[in-house]
């Protein structure tokens, strides 16, 4: 059993449409000190809630219905229409084929995992996102991120 990091003060928009993996994410969020914890089942409310309440994570599933979370990421992502474009967002996948993974790093993914999710697994991508901050550049309209090893041999 690994101990959970802390990540107090930091707040999550969790956007999954299954309640179940909502509470289950949710419970090994508590367990790294998260707790300003918002939650979405759609692309509606996430919308509402990423404007309302400004995360400074989300936590996107990929799978959600009518291609929401590509839609969600790319209005993330929007820095014309989104005052928050650069909140890093990490992408659950329930299959990461290779075709959905370059599509979610396109869009401005910081981490991509698979489910089902450990609590390690998930402390470790959240640890990456907050001790490895990613470099962005605007790119058509839209902010996106520069590739970790572009961004690693700037230094």
């Amino acid at each position: 059993m690994h101990i959970a990091p802390s990540f107090p003060n930091l707040s999550v928009l969790l956007i999954d449409a299954s309640p179940h993996y909502r509470r289950i994410v949710r419970t090994m969020l508590y367990q790294a000190q998260l707790h300003r914890i918002f939650e979405a089942s759609d692309l509606a409310s996430a919308a509402t809630m990423f404007i309302q309440k400004q995360p400074n994570i989300v936590i996107l599933d990929w799978d959600l219905p009518d291609n929401g979370s590509i839609k969600c990421l790319a209005a993330i992502r929007s820095f014309k229409t989104s005052p928050f474009a650069k909140a890093p967002v990490l992408v659950m996948m329930e299959k990461a084929d290779r075709r959905s993974v370059v599509q979610a790093a396109k869009l401005g993914a910081h981490e991509i995992i698979t489910k089902p999710i450990s609590p390690n697994n998930l402390w470790l991508h959240l640890t990456g996102i907050i001790n490895i901050p990613r470099k962005y550049r605007e790119q058509s309209g839209s902010i996106t991120l520069v590739p970790r090893a572009i961004s690693n041999a700037m230094f």
